[in-house]
């Protein structure tokens, strides 16, 4: 038989799950973007709560605070305890369904998700754990996953007390030369060893622990395995993309193809490049 709960643990788990219900009253009266703050009823849904209350149950964290941040597909709130984690929640009926399904279908670890709304998102926040998880594993700087269940997800809270590190186009960055040889070694590990393209990377999801210059890689879940029919497409954007960022701060950057040629091991076509310059996603 398990251990009595006592009277002083009861107390504790009420006053948490108390504080949790007025975090969500309070947010959900929040009204700084409504095309964001529109949907935020399904970020605090019932069977979310119930899940949070279950994670509080099982110590993984005592209460919920502020937003770290807000965003039509999922919010991260700062969770404190010793050591403080981060808690995203996917929106389930997020605006940005539709552009977030060509980064699951062509995804064999993704075939037998449900076409229902929850059982997308569910198999989406699955998703952004197991390529966290991936990262990390082969030394990539990612915010360690902690626990995943629905739409909530647990993890390495990265910051300076109840502060998030600052993105890339926040930070003070001391050496651009270094960073941008750092970053770029990354995505080529991430190529070679962890078998994925991040498919979203800009210096808005990378962070920057300014002390040590450290950065860190965020906003995983809409990463593929190499073998995505897309995922050169993600990786040659992925590359552009911190190209320019680190071209405007005045670095020479590497030739493009011939830096892909350097991440990958093989050449990718001209034409392909143009084609993922123009790449829309629908």
């Amino acid at each position: 038989m398990g251990k009595k709960r006592n009277r002083e643990t009861w107390e504790h788990e009420d006053n948490a799950i108390s504080k949790l219900e007025k975090d969500i009253e309070e947010d959900l009266k929040r009204k700084v973007d409504p095309e964001i703050f529109s949907t935020m009823e399904t970020v605090f849904d019932k069977k979310t709560q119930e899940i949070l209350f279950k994670f509080i149950q099982q110590g993984k964290f005592k209460q919920i605070e502020g937003a770290i941040s807000t965003g039509k597909e999922a919010n991260v709130y700062y969770c404190p305890g010793n050591p403080p984690i981060a808690c995203k929640i996917y929106r389930i009926n997020s605006p940005a369904f539709k552009k977030m399904k060509i980064y699951v279908e062509g995804d064999h670890r993704f075939q037998s998700y449900r076409k229902s709304r929850v059982g997308f998102i569910k198999e989406w926040a699955k998703k952004e754990f197991k390529n966290l998880k991936k990262m990390d594993e082969v030394g990539i700087p990612v915010p360690k996953p902690i626990d995943v269940e629905r739409n909530v997800l647990l993890m390495e809270f990265l910051g300076n007390g109840e502060h998030a590190l600052p993105k890339l186009v926040e930070a003070e960055i001391t050496s651009y030369a270094r960073l941008y040889k750092e970053v770029m070694k990354g995505i080529q590990i991430m190529y070679q060893e962890a078998k994925l393209v991040h498919g979203d990377l800009s210096p808005f999801n990378i962070l920057l622990r300014e002390e040590d210059q450290k950065y860190f890689i965020i906003d995983v879940s809409q990463s593929v395995l190499i073998s995505h029919p897309n995922a050169d497409l993600f990786l040659i954007r992925d590359v552009v993309n911190m190209n320019e960022f680190f071209a405007d701060a005045g670095i020479d950057t590497f030739d493009e193809k011939r830096l892909l040629k350097w991440i990958t091991g093989h050449s990718i076509d001209e034409g392909r490049i143009l084609l993922a310059k123009n790449f829309q996603i629908d």
